[in-house]
């Protein structure tokens, strides 16, 4: 059967945005502090 090739590209492409999707519940936001705390 032929395959669209552009099919191939969503696909791949859907796939991609799906990997690099942020997810909340994993990556963990760093509290910010201040630059002072930083320099020490």
């Amino acid at each position: 059967m032929p395959i669209d090739p552009y099919a191939i590209l969503r696909a791949l492409l859907r796939a991609e945005a799906v990997r690099n999707a942020p997810k909340p519940e994993v990556r963990r936001p760093e509290p910010q502090r201040p630059p002072e705390e930083r320099a020490r």
